[in-house]
């Protein structure tokens, strides 16, 4: 089983669906810039492991592992 995920358009709508609450344009842009570099990592990352995974339940734990690592 393959799970294509495009990291670009993942992290378009991260960012899109979880609006900065800081009010200085600086602030927000930088809030924005991170949100969308970890969304795209992580998509990047979990869209490896589903290509090399052959189960679903394989590509969860892969994925749950690798978020647990992109936190430290």
């Amino acid at each position: 089983m393959g799970i294509e995920i495009q990291p670009e358009k993942f992290a378009e709508l991260v960012v899109s669906a979880n609006p900065s609450v800081e009010e200085n344009a600086e602030d927000i842009a930088k809030d924005c810039l991170e949100l969308y570099v970890t969304a795209f990592k992580l998509a990047e990352k979990y869209g490896n492991c589903g290509v090399n995974s052959q189960e679903t339940s394989n590509v969860l734990k892969e994925a749950l592992e690798l978020e647990l690592n992109l936190t430290h």
